[in-house]
Order: C-alpha cells, then sequence, then structure tokens
C-alpha cells in the first residue's frame, strides 16, 4: 500500500471493515508494519513507477489533440519515448481519419528510411492503419517485438510522452486561440454547425497554426531537458539524444525497411490521405473560387 497515506487506509478500514481504530493507531501500525516505506513517504521519497525507453526508436508515441476539434480542427502527433525529440506535429482537418493519421505515418517512415522498434497509440480506430502498416514492416523481423507485438494499444490518458509536450504547448498558444473561436462564437461570427464555416475557418488558420507547430517543434527538439529527481530518464537536448545515442551509452533501435520507397509510395497514393495543401478540405476549393469570382 505505498501509494496510501495511513489516513487513507484509517478510511478504507473504518468504511470497509467492523474494525474502527482511530488515526494514530492507524499510523502506529503502519510504521511497525512497513517502516521502509512510511520512511520514505515522510521524506516525500517514494519510489513511483519509472519510464524506461532505451535509445531512439525503442518506443514512439503517437497521439492526438482534440480542443479545437470543435471549431473543425484537429492536431496529431508523434514524439521518441528516449529522446522527447518530436517526430512529427501536423494540424488538419481530422485525426480520427485512420487513412490521414497513417499517411502522417508512412511519411515520416519514407523521411527516416526505417522503421521504429515499437509504436504506441491509443486503442480507437484512428490508428488501425497505423497498426497494420507498423506490424506489416515488422512482420519479418526475428527479435522479440516484432509481428504481432510491435503496436501496442493503451488508453489516450495514459500516453504521458505525448501528453507532456502537448500540453506544454497548449499554455503557450492554444488557450489564447481557442478563446478566440469561443468569442466568433458568441458574437455569433462563426457557427461550428455550419460546414461552410469550418471550411472557411480551417482555410484561414490551419496554416498559421502550422506555422506555429513548426516554431514550437523546432524550440522543443533544441530547448534542453534537465535532469529531473528520482527519475532514471537521460537529460540533455532531445535532437542531440536523437542523433547522437551513443554519446549516451545506448544505439538506434530502428530496423530496416523491409521494401522500396516505391513500393510505400503505391500504397500510399492507393490507400492513404494527404493532407490538404490549404488546410481546408480540397473539394472545398472550388466552391471557394466560385464564391470569390
Amino acid at each position: 500500500m505505498a501509494e496510501c497515506g495511513y489516513t487513507t487506509i484509517w478510511k478504507l478500514v473504518n468504511t470497509t471493515t467492523n474494525v474502527k481504530v482511530t488515526q494514530e493507531t492507524t499510523r502506529c501500525v503502519l510504521k511497525v508494519i512497513d517502516p521502509e516505506v512510511v520512511a520514505l513517504r515522510s521524506a516525500r521519497r517514494l519510489r513511483r513507477r519509472v519510464y524506461t525507453n532505451q535509445g531512439p526508436y525503442f518506443t514512439i508515441h503517437i497521439d492526438g489533440y482534440d480542443k479545437l476539434k470543435p471549431f473543425g480542427i484537429a492536431i496529431h502527433g508523434a514524439v521518441d519515448g528516449f529522446s522527447r525529440c518530436i517526430l512529427w506535429l501536423d494540424a488538419c482537418y481530422s485525426n480520427n481519419d485512420p487513412r490521414m493519421i497513417a499517411g502522417f505515418f508512412v511519411n515520416f517512415v519514407k523521411r527516416i528510411g526505417r522503421v521504429p522498434r515499437l509504436v504506441r497509440g491509443d486503442a480507437g480506430t484512428a490508428s488501425v492503419w497505423v497498426r497494420a502498416m507498423q506490424i506489416a514492416f515488422r512482420f519479418n523481423d526475428r527479435d522479440n517485438m516484432s509481428g504481432m507485438n510491435t503496436y501496442m494499444t493503451g488508453r489516450s490518458t495514459g500516453n504521458k510522452k505525448k501528453r507532456t509536450f502537448l500540453g506544454k504547448f497548449k499554455s503557450q498558444f492554444y488557450c489564447v486561440l481557442e478563446d478566440s473561436f469561443k468569442d466568433m462564437v458568441d458574437s455569433g461570427l462563426l457557427r461550428i454547425d455550419d460546414l461552410v464555416h469550418l471550411e472557411c475557418l480551417r482555410l484561414c488558420f490551419i496554416p498559421i497554426i502550422q506555422r506555429d507547430l513548426n516554431s514550437f517543434t523546432h524550440l522543443w527538439n533544441f530547448h534542453r531537458i534537465r535532469q529531473q529527481r528520482h527519475v532514471e530518464a537521460p537529460n540533455g537536448i532531445p535532437m542531440v539524444m536523437y542523433y547522437q545515442p551513443e554519446a549516451y551509452g545506448t544505439r538506434d533501435f530502428s530496423f530496416r525497411l523491409p521494401c522500396e520507397l516505391e513500393t510505400i509510395d503505391r500504397i500510399q497514393e492507393r490507400y492513404f490521405v494527404k493532407k490538404p495543401h490549404f488546410g481546408c478540405k480540397d473539394d472545398f476549393i472550388p466552391v471557394l473560387e466560385h464564391v470569390c469570382v
């Protein structure tokens, strides 16, 4: 019961059993039963769960950010678990379309020319194509995380590596942007139930948001992560940890691609959706041109 203090245990004992004890009695009993944990708790040095990642591409974390989805704008990104380097961060009209999310992943794989050892994402349908591609890429490898084990699912709220830097980005930019959109709705300037309004909002704001995402990615990847107390994780500049793992006594854990890039290009063109160039959906451009003329 290292995660519970004596007050919590006192409440559990008194509410779930027929035994009635005082807080002082509970504290004394705990000190006798487990003096080491009591001493650690008093010193605020409890040993919490330690997140470990052995090197670049050992695990990459993918997730979406949905705070702006009521206004028709979604964000999807990925971070390397070892270096905390942002691998991609893209604004688009949806982060629920599995074909678009797979497009982000495949663009990343094509850019590095390698495949990560493990991809971690949530259990929703948005990542089904990513999961299929990752399994296909690593199907013939012979390590213990190959094949069906190469994609790990979990609750989105548990994807802490991805949530950490998205929270920092929100505090720097999205609070202001979200408030501005809400003001537009309250004033009647924006109707979120009107698809034309949403497409116009995407056309105007997604390029601006993407510019800020790119700027934030650059700043994050080149800032220095300081050593954290009681956390066994490397500290330093994410981009340096990402590209020079040997300086930290580790290595690159990625695997070679099992096929040519031309094969991936054909799969991407046939099955996946490209991110729209102008932010709004491509079929809205002719409507916009007609209205403007």
